[in-house]
C-alpha cells in the first residue's frame, strides 16, 4: 500500500465504467493506423472540441466501427474516457458524405478544411459555431455545389469565429474607409491596406475590386450571393492565394492539402490530354 507522510494511503478506487462513458457526435478530421488493427482518430465535436480517440480493431474487414469512421464522416459515438487517449465503444453514421468519395475536387477542399482546423485550434476547446461550420460545409461539398466558393466561406467563416477575422472595411493601418479601388492585403497586419499605407508592408498583395467585393460579399451577406458573383481564374487564384497566405502566417507552416489535390488535378488533367491524342 501508498505512503505520504508516515502514513498509509489507500489506493484510489478504479472509476466505474458507466461513470467514464459519455456520447457525442463527431467529425474525422484525420487518422492513422496503430498497431496491427487499431486507428488513432484525430475528431472535433461539438461540446469537447478537438479531442484525439483510438478505434480498437477499426482496420479489421468486420469491424463494426471502421465504416462509421472513414474521412469526413460525421458520427454518434460512444466513448470511454482514458488516461492518454479515450476509446471509441461504439458509432453510429450521421451523415457518410458519400459524395466527395466520388469528387477529387470536393475532397481535395475537404481535406483542406479538416487541416485548418486542426492547425488552428487546440484540444477540448469547445465551439458548437465552429462545429457547425464545418459540417455544413462537409455537407455542401458532397452535395456538389461549388468548391471554390464553399471553401473561402469557410475560411472567413473559420477565421472570424477563432478571432482572426481579417480588416476588410478599412485601412488596417490609418483606419480610414477603403474606396472601391486596388487595395493591398497584408497577412502580417491583418487586413487591408490602402494606397498610401501600403509601404508599411512590402509583402502586402495588390486585390483587385472584385477580389474586395466577394469578401465582403461572404462576410454579410454568406455564401449564396457570394457563389452568384462571376469570378475568372485570375481572381479565384488570387482570392486562395490571399486567403491562403493569411492562414499560412497564422499557422506558422505550409498547408499540404490542397497543394496535394492541385497536383493530383494536374496529373488527371494530363492523363485526359493523353487520351484525347489516342
Amino acid at each position: 500500500m501508498p505512503r505520504e507522510e508516515g502514513r498509509d494511503v489507500a489506493a484510489a478506487p478504479p472509476v466505474p465504467l458507466q461513470e467514464r462513458l459519455y456520447r457525442t457526435e463527431a467529425i474525422v478530421l484525420s487518422r492513422i493506423d496503430y498497431g496491427e488493427a487499431d486507428r488513432i482518430l484525430t475528431v472535433f465535436t461539438p461540446m469537447r472540441g478537438k479531442i484525439r480517440v483510438i478505434a480498437k480493431g477499426a482496420r479489421r474487414p468486420l469491424s463494426k466501427l471502421g465504416p462509421h469512421l472513414e474521412y469526413f464522416s460525421r458520427s454518434r459515438l460512444m466513448l470511454a474516457r482514458g488516461r492518454d487517449l479515450d476509446t471509441v465503444t461504439g458509432a453510429e453514421t450521421v451523415d457518410a458524405h458519400l459524395g466527395l468519395r466520388a469528387d477529387l475536387d470536393a475532397f481535395g477542399h475537404a481535406s483542406h478544411m479538416a487541416e485548418v482546423l486542426n492547425r488552428l485550434t487546440q484540444d477540448r476547446q469547445e465551439n458548437q459555431a465552429l462545429y457547425d461550420l464545418l459540417a455544413s460545409s462537409l455537407h455542401l461539398l458532397a452535395d456538389g455545389l461549388d468548391a471554390f466558393a464553399v471553401t473561402r466561406h469557410y475560411e472567413l467563416g473559420l477565421l472570424t469565429l477563432l478571432g482572426y477575422k481579417p480588416e476588410l472595411y478599412r485601412c488596417v493601418s490609418c483606419r480610414t474607409e477603403l474606396a472601391a479601388a486596388p487595395n493591398a492585403f497584408s497577412s502580417r497586419l491583418g487586413g487591408v491596406l490602402c494606397p498610401l499605407c501600403r509601404a508599411e508592408d512590402a509583402g502586402s498583395r495588390l486585390l483587385a475590386v472584385n477580389t474586395q467585393k466577394f469578401l465582403r460579399t461572404l462576410d454579410r451577406h454568406g455564401l449564396a450571393p457570394a457563389a452568384r458573383l462571376p469570378l475568372d481564374p485570375g481572381l479565384r487564384a488570387e482570392l486562395e492565394g490571399v486567403l491562403g497566405d493569411y492562414l499560412r502566417g497564422l499557422i506558422e507552416r505550409d498547408l499540404s492539402s490542397l497543394k496535394v489535390w492541385r497536383t493530383l488535378r494536374e496529373a488527371e488533367n494530363a492523363g485526359d490530354e493523353r487520351n484525347l491524342h489516342r
